[in-house]
């Protein structure tokens, strides 16, 4: 984790008067001759001075230098002095997922890059009522808070409610009207209570029987939402929504009918392949790659999930492609599943199981020693991986070229940014958020212009 250097406390130089009322003890008169002590205290007294003007001349002397060098490298380069003023308003979002599970703690550093930071999750409970999981999520969340609170005032922080073994619940209560309403309340009541600025809502696998039952709760809480708004700064919500033409998920949503109670959706463009606990854990290949490479399996990729949605709705700016700042580890990787397509491999399955790490943060990854270079770079998915046949392993993760194409992609089809799972899974000098929170998407301005090949049904 990263730890951040404070300086150290000036402490004041206490000065010794040059002239003091010295006076003898003894009954001898005074005489004008100075003693051998009054000489020692003046000597040392001058010293001192001399010592201090020296020092202030070599601190002036170094701070030229260091502006000089910095004039110098504004025409040549990027200045690596810190720049410790208040950062810039990005024009595309940085969403960044800050979990309750994760042990290291997020950073006010890593806040000072983010526009919105989401606390994944706040567990919802069978009657509508909210509640966090434990002491730890609890703290994890504080500290969150208090922090983006004194990192930067544009900084937007959000409640997480869904997700992974935290979804079972919505059939039920949004299907209550008793219990959704205290549901709705008990959000309303959470945003308020913290001064936090929105809630993301992210049912995990809902089914299409759910959708208008979702649609008439996210109407509601907007509205209960606008009764709440505080100094007209009105709440947001964002929903995260599954990626398309998989397993019919995208069937839960009518985005139409949800875009004027949504602020914005984070696409959960990533995870098509895994190493998973089924059969679907073969073949391994990229977590989030933005172009697919193998036949028949073309809605795997950023590129096909983010069409599907911006060619429905026209509207780019309202959606953010996922960004993951962890790597994915299969074992038994045999040969490509297409000669001269080496990205996506087929795996030996062991009892019908993939077996290998799904979620490793970069210092695990460092733990462990795994070595990310020299990596292999696919032109065609954009992403990068490492291929060991002699242990037959198969290593993917992002790196500096993968977002790179990503950023360039959110810039060229206008899309609204980059949402990231998750900001503490980085290593301890932040590389990954470093990367995405770049010049190249903060200064893009998000405009409504569909850049996507949209073909008629």
């Amino acid at each position: 984790m990263i730890t951040q250097s404070k300086n150290k406390p000036q402490t004041d130089v206490e000065f010794i008067p040059i002239y003091s009322d010295y006076v003898h003890t003894n009954s001898k008169p005074k005489t004008n001759k100075r003693s051998w002590y009054e000489y020692c205290m003046i000597i040392c007294m001058i010293l001192l001075v001399v010592g201090f003007l020296i020092k202030v001349g070599i601190m002036v002397h170094k701070n030229s230098l260091e502006e000089k060098n910095e004039v110098e490298m504004s025409t040549k380069g990027p200045v690596t002095r810190r720049d410790t003023s208040k950062p810039a308003a990005c024009k595309k979002r940085v969403v960044g997922y800050y979990t309750e599970f994760e042990s290291v703690d997020i950073t006010k550093h890593q806040l000072s890059k983010l526009t919105h930071a989401v606390f994944a999750y706040a567990e919802m409970r069978y009657n509508g009522e909210l509640k966090f999981k434990s002491e730890k999520s609890e703290n994890r969340f504080m500290s969150l808070k208090n922090k983006a609170k004194s990192s930067r005032t544009d900084l937007k922080v959000m409640i997480g409610i869904g997700g992974y073994k935290n979804s079972d619940y919505f059939h039920n209560v949004t299907g209550d009207s008793a219990k959704k309403i205290i549901f709705i309340n008990n959000i309303a009541a959470f945003l308020k209570k913290h001064e936090i600025n929105g809630v993301d809502l992210y049912w995990k696998e809902a089914q299409e029987s759910d959708k208008w039952k979702y649609i008439e709760f996210v109407r509601d809480l907007k509205n209960k939402l606008k009764e709440e708004e505080r100094d007209g700064s009105p709440y947001l919500i964002s929903l995260t929504i599954p990626p398309p033409n998989i397993a019919n998920w995208e069937m839960a949503y009518d985005l139409e009918e949800s875009l004027e109670n949504v602020d914005f959706f984070n696409v959960y463009s990533m995870d098509y392949q895994g190493p998973w606990e089924n059969q679907w854990g073969n073949p391994a290949g990229p977590i989030a790659q933005l172009y697919n490479t193998v036949e028949g399996r073309t809605q795997f990729s950023v590129d096909a999930t983010m069409k599907y949605f911006v060619c429905k709705t026209k509207q780019p700016n309202k959606f953010n492609i996922a960004i993951p700042f962890f790597a994915r580890l299969w074992r038994h990787v045999k040969e490509a599943v297409e000669p001269g397509k080496e990205v996506i491999r087929n795996v030996e399955l062991k009892d019908n199981k993939a077996v290998g790490d799904a979620y490793l943060s970069r210092w695990t990854v460092e733990e462990r020693k795994y070595k990310l270079s020299p990596a292999t770079w696919d032109e065609e998915s954009k992403i990068s991986y490492i291929y060991k046949p002699e242990t037959k392993t198969y290593l993917t993760f992002e790196d500096k070229k993968s977002i790179d194409a990503k950023i360039e992609y959110v810039n060229s089809m206008n899309l609204g940014g980059v949402w990231i799972w998750t900001v503490e899974m980085d290593d301890d000098q932040s590389s990954l958020l470093n990367m995405v929170s770049s010049t190249e998407l903060c200064s893009a301005k998000s405009i409504d212009t569909v850049k996507h090949s949209c073909k008629r049904n």
